[in-house]
């Protein structure tokens, strides 16, 4: 972390022991709702289903992410609207992240396989998108994972017409332990803290679900696609062979 040295090491420390700190909770706390969502996530690829991945914001990126990465998994479908894109401008995507009926058109968008599987980020959980996805999802018989933040979710009220939180209306709910406001490191002269910590955090559980899940198929008996680094040899062609394959229904192929 050299590059923090500028800002004060103290600083840094801070900001890695406060990250551990939360990852640490999340592994010892969170065992069995990570364990319960990677069966989940294992019977929708078992059954050809796909993951579906949702967060709006800055957790839209952690959705590209396991999108994305080479050892993730290939079954995943990253739900991604530029408008709700921090790309869009965060003003703009928080406000059409409180917009009523807008999860359903959403979701309309795409043709959503049988036996999938819908995991939904959001650190407040609060907003009207999340938890009507979640609701949604569940009309549809899709089964839903939540990652939130279930203190800070718990200490403000609702904003959608449901007076729900996203802990409360999906299947299995994932605690990230992210702050209130995220924000982790208090600076002597600011007012406010700095740091945030959820895109560390988030990523940190998506990618402890892929290798449970990877695991759970294993015992199964079913060797799980993954994406390839293209670094390495191979590795372009073997994921070309997963794009032809999927380009016709994961939609960002």
């Amino acid at each position: 972390m050299v590059w923090c040295c500028n800002l004060g090491i103290d600083y840094c420390k801070k900001f890695r022991d406060v990250v551990v700190e939360i990852m640490d909770r999340i592994l010892s706390e969170e065992k069995n709702n990570i364990d319960s969502a990677a069966k989940i996530l294992s019977n929708s690829i078992l059954h050809n289903g796909f993951i579906y991945v949702f967060g709006t914001g800055h957790s839209m990126s952690v959705a590209l992410d396991l999108f994305y990465r080479a050892g993730g998994l290939v079954r995943v479908f990253p739900i991604v609207d530029i408008s709700l894109s921090v790309l869009n401008g965060a003003l703009k995507s928080s406000l059409l992240e409180r917009l009523s009926g807008y999860a359903k058109a959403l979701l309309a968008s795409i043709t959503i396989k049988p036996e999938s599987t819908l995991l939904i980020i959001s650190n407040s959980g609060k907003n009207t998108l999340p938890v009507e996805l979640a609701i949604e999802a569940r009309s549809m018989r899709l089964k839903s994972i939540g990652i939130t933040s279930v203190s800070f979710s718990k200490s403000i009220p609702p904003e959608n017409p449901l007076g729900k939180k996203l802990y409360e209306v999906v299947d299995i709910v994932i605690d990230n332990k992210v702050p209130e406001g995220d924000a982790a490191i208090e600076i002597e002269g600011l007012e406010v803290r700095v740091a945030p910590v959820s895109t560390i955090i988030n990523s940190f559980i998506v990618q402890m679900l892929t290798i449970k899940t990877i695991e759970k198929l294993l015992e199964k008996g079913i060797k799980p696609e993954v994406w390839v680094s293209a670094n390495i040899p191979g590795g372009i062609e073997k994921n070309k062979l997963y794009i032809e394959k999927y380009m016709s229904e994961i939609k960002p192929l």
